[in-house]
């Protein structure tokens, strides 16, 4: 049995969306599991389409691995990056994640 942690998902509409996230698999896998609006994953979590551009809060972001320089390519070529933008196919959920909110920058 696998263990999940709860993440809130901000669509680009505003909308939020509570879901289970499964430890283990990335935040983009979750996304995908739970139909969030903006998370198209074209490349299917392969690191170069940039379609699961996702926002995360500071205090969130010193929690996990920084990017490695494929990510830091992709996010280069997007429009709408800060220095919270990470993709989501990068970012895998450990229980450290629990109750963090994500905002899809995707569209």
């Amino acid at each position: 049995m696998s263990s999940t942690i709860p993440v809130t998902f901000i669509e680009p509409d505003g909308s939020e969306k509570q879901v289970q996230a499964e430890i283990g698999l990335s935040l983009m896998v979750t996304a995908q599991d739970h139909q969030i609006e903006g998370i198209a994953a074209l490349c299917n979590g392969c690191c170069s389409c940039g379609t699961c551009h996702i926002e995360l809060e500071t205090a969130v972001l010193n929690q996990i691995p920084g990017q490695y320089s494929g990510e830091t390519q992709v996010l280069k070529n997007l429009t709408h990056v800060s220095s919270s933008s990470r993709l989501a196919c990068q970012v895998i959920v450990t229980d450290k994640l629990a109750n963090i909110r994500v905002r899809v920058k995707s569209s």
